[in-house]
């Protein structure tokens, strides 16, 4: 069998000596669809979803800087310390981390929206928005097909024969526009796994846990429960990587990043129900009292209205 192949996909649009990278173009694309997403599900739920217009232009510049800067530290001493500074900015080259950018984002973003709407459970919100997040890490895993970046080992051509004839030409080179393997081998997609298990997080979080699930959680699960998946995914997903697209210095490095994530997520599940149910001990007088007062209002009412049929009725 004769393995023809052509030539590697551009990294962007190229305007004369300026390009703007797909990489780019799809990280703005993933936002856009996954801010759409967030004001649906919280209009929905009867929240002003306006609110989310000032937290997307806000929450969205600092979750790249966040992401940026997780990257620069995990690759420092691989990737930063021999080069000149500049290179620390030079995203478009690729280079962020999913895990600084949720981190900083949602705290900016949820501390905004506290500001803005202090009578707003803030964490209740958060829930529609955070999950949303796994659909702009789906479309944003294109961005490192047309960069080149984000493989597994090499494997047979065979074993991804299914694919599309574009994506498996795009398979058989590296970021540097050499042939990643050779032959009749071509490196496995990680983009493409990881951007259909991001997806399917999404629909197990917003539309199986948060309806099935409902009468067991309490505001902040869904965000918990995004940092377990994606931390979860992320810990099975590093070991199949091409060493060279490892975080960190090895693979145990970028794995402690992941079960960080998981410990996270666990841990404040348990601090969001442990305060819920101390609001609810703590408030459950009130919400009694509340019960009563419109259940006495409710029969005052019925009274009333039946005096003054039997008035009429005279």
């Amino acid at each position: 069998m004769v393995f023809e192949v052509l030539e590697k996909l551009p990294t962007g649009i190229n305007f004369g000596s300026f390009e703007i990278r797909f990489y780019a173009i799809f990280i703005i694309i993933g936002a856009i669809i996954a801010y759409i997403l967030s004001r649906y599900f919280c209009r929905k739920e009867g929240f002003d979803d306006t609110i989310l217009e000032g937290t997307f232009y806000l929450a969205f510049p600092m979750g790249i800087v966040g992401a940026r800067i997780w990257y620069v530290i995990a690759e420092w001493s691989k990737e930063f310390a021999s080069q000149p500074f500049y290179k620390v900015f030079a995203i478009w080259e690729g280079g962020l981390a999913i895990q600084g950018g949720v981190l900083l984002g949602a705290l900016v973003g949820i501390l905004y929206i506290h500001h803005r709407k202090p009578n707003y459970n803030v964490l209740a919100i958060a829930d529609l928005v955070v999950p949303n997040i796994l659909v702009a890490q789906a479309i944003g895993r294109w961005g490192n097909f047309f960069n080149a970046e984000v493989y597994g080992l090499c494997v047979d051509e065979s074993q991804w024969s299914f694919l599309p004839n574009f994506i498996i030409e795009q398979l058989h080179y590296n970021s540097a526009g050499d042939l990643a393997c050779g032959g009749s081998q071509i490196v496995t997609p990680l983009f493409l796994i990881e951007s259909v298990v991001n997806l399917i997080g999404f629909v197990l979080l917003m539309f199986v846990v948060r309806k099935f699930l409902k009468k067991w959680l309490c505001p902040g699960d869904l965000i918990a429960s995004y940092m377990i998946w994606y931390g979860i995914v992320r810990a099975i997903m590093e070991p199949m990587r091409n060493p060279t697209f490892q975080m960190g210095s090895n693979t145990m490095a970028s794995q402690l990043m992941a079960y960080i994530f998981i410990v996270l997520g666990v841990l404040l599940i348990v601090v969001f129900h442990l305060l819920d149910r101390y609001k609810k001990k703590k408030y459950a007088h009130v919400d009694e009292y509340k019960e009563a007062y419109f259940e006495y209002r409710d029969q005052f009412e019925e009274k009333k209205e039946q005096t003054q049929n039997e008035d009429h009725s005279l």
